[in-house]
């Protein structure tokens, strides 16, 4: 198992390797390429899962509430907001989208039930396991090659005037949601 960081120098220019504020997604893409395309390309390929996950949910809207999850300090128990993730395995179905609740502690989950571990905690006792995803009937080891400009890209993004947003369509929408309003 291996975890890998994108490039965090510079990101009050804009010029990291991440997609935080005040980066250029672009560099984040292109890193993520970089990754996509070593893991693909390895002898151990037909063996391996690569997760790809956010640490954070970015700070956007976002229309579901948080869960709760077990945890051994109850003051903890938040989930929090969903966060984006992309499976990417000679194992991983193709052309779809899990509906399963999972959070980062399934990939703990997939891991020990991979090889008989106990739990480290409550939390990812309960996790969903993040193998669900997974269809180990099918073995598909041809991995597609995608066109992703290098970088590095952008500098520092320019300030720029608040817009002026008009609330009431946001307002209908959230009231044709059965939101109260």
């Amino acid at each position: 198992m291996s975890f890998v960081d994108p490039r965090f120098l510079n990101e009050e220019s804009g010029a990291s390797g991440d997609d935080h504020p005040h980066a250029d997604v672009r560099n984040g893409e292109a890193f993520l390429n970089t990754i996509y395309n070593a893991v693909t390309a390895s002898p151990n390929w037909a063996n391996t899962v690569l997760v790809m996950s956010y640490d954070e949910w970015g700070g956007f809207f976002e229309h579901i509430p948080p869960t709760t999850a077990p945890d051994n300090n109850p003051g903890n128990a938040l989930r929090g907001f969903r966060v984006p993730c992309v499976i990417v395995s000679p194992f991983a179905r193709r052309d779809y989208v899990a509906s399963t609740v999972f959070d980062h502690t399934s990939v703990l989950k997939m891991i020990e039930s991979q090889w008989n571990l106990q739990p480290l905690t409550a939390r990812d006792a309960a996790a969903n396991n993040l193998r669900d995803a997974l269809d180990l009937t099918q073995h598909n080891t041809p991995a597609p090659r995608f066109n992703v400009p290098a970088g590095p890209f952008g500098g520092p993004c320019a300030a720029a005037a608040p817009a002026e947003l008009e609330w009431e369509p946001l307002l209908e929408l959230a009231r044709a949601s059965g939101w109260k309003v």
